[in-house]
């Protein structure tokens, strides 16, 4: 009799951790912005369609789950991230933000340091999975900045638009 119920007792213990450990599938769409960037004086229509948000495509992004723990993952053409995670809170990042990168392909020297460090720190969405709901909050747009007006660019390294 005691056999069997330490049996169904470590049965049970098993089905209750899995069920705990169980990861949920998330989808996040994401979605980015990108200012007018020509040099000509754009018409009403460039600049609607510009500030229209837009999907971001195969762009690789970095959660961060609440225990620290890192992982990316990629977005698909639609710009969905499909990502099986356990309960608990996530931070999103841009992958330049989250290794501490310039913007774009721009060499590190060419921005201030100080600034960066404060970008480096906005996440662009809080992901929380729960038991029955998952709920994803954009906290940051992610904005595709144009190559004169990215943010903490040094003075010097600006290029105006002709």
């Amino acid at each position: 009799m005691i056999f069997k119920n330490k049996w169904w007792f470590a049965f049970l213990l098993g089905l209750s951790l899995s069920a705990c450990a169980q990861k949920k599938t998330v989808l996040l769409t994401v979605k980015y912005t990108q200012p007018y960037c020509g040099g000509a004086r754009p018409t009403p229509e460039m600049v609607k369609a510009a500030s229209e948000p837009k999907v971001y495509a195969n762009k690789i992004l970095v959660f961060i789950s609440d225990k620290g723990k890192a992982d990316s993952a990629k977005t698909n053409e639609k710009g969905v991230l499909k990502l099986k995670l356990a309960m608990g809170t996530y931070r999103v990042y841009e992958s330049w933000r989250y290794y501490k990168q310039a913007p774009g392909t721009d060499r590190i020297s060419l921005y201030d340091g100080s600034c960066l460090q404060s970008e480096w720190q906005k996440e662009s969405h809080k992901i929380v999975v729960g038991s029955k709901t998952s709920t994803a909050t954009e906290i940051n747009a992610i904005i595709e900045f144009c190559a004169h007006n990215r943010p903490c660019l040094k003075e010097e390294n600006i290029q105006r638009p002709e």
